[in-house]
């Protein structure tokens, strides 16, 4: 029997768009441990850890989890086209929430770090391994998630991330094979 439990969302995660109540539910025994496979829950690990709640904290290995998040992404991505494509614009929205969790996940966890919403901006100033011109282009899609230009600007975040991670793992490699 799994247990439910109710969270606070925390000021670190304080956005409309992923939490427009203040408070969410979730089931605690999924998040303890890696399940194999990324939730479509808006950032859970980040909202026990913000909590204070023991659970995995997947931003330690976060580049493990990084290929999971992107083709997690190949799949939305395909759907939103679609969609996009039948100008069924109205059922984009949730794909495009999740779409956008999903890089905002992949993009803090690479760093190291749990996601920040409420000054992502300050956060990611820091980061190394990021598209140019990030906030500025994560403010654009933040602010009208269901439009298509917002979907065209988060596959090419996608795109342009997907080749920093490369990189990024790349010369992670070769720095643990000089030690």
């Amino acid at each position: 029997m799994t247990q439910s439990i109710s969270l606070k969302v925390p000021e670190e995660l304080d956005h409309p768009l992923f939490f427009p109540k203040k408070e969410t539910i979730l089931e605690k025994e999924r998040f303890a441990g890696w399940s194999g496979t990324i939730p479509f829950e808006a950032f859970p690990y980040e909202l026990l850890y913000y909590n204070n709640v023991e659970a995995y904290a997947p931003w330690n290995m976060g580049a493990l989890h990084i290929k999971e998040l992107l083709e997690k992404w190949k799949g939305i991505d395909s759907e939103c086209s679609l969609l996009f494509s039948e100008r069924k614009v109205g059922q984009t929205l949730v794909l495009m929430k999740q779409g956008v969790g999903l890089f905002l996940t992949a993009v803090f966890w690479m760093h190291g770090k749990p996601v920040v919403l409420s000054d992502f901006r300050a956060e990611m100033e820091s980061f190394t391994n990021v598209p140019v011109n990030l906030a500025e282009r994560l403010s654009f899609i933040l602010a009208r998630p269901a439009f298509f230009h917002s979907y065209r600007q988060l596959s090419e975040l996608f795109r342009e991330f997907e080749k920093q991670y490369v990189k990024f793992m790349i010369k992670n490699k070769n720095s643990q094979k000089n030690v």
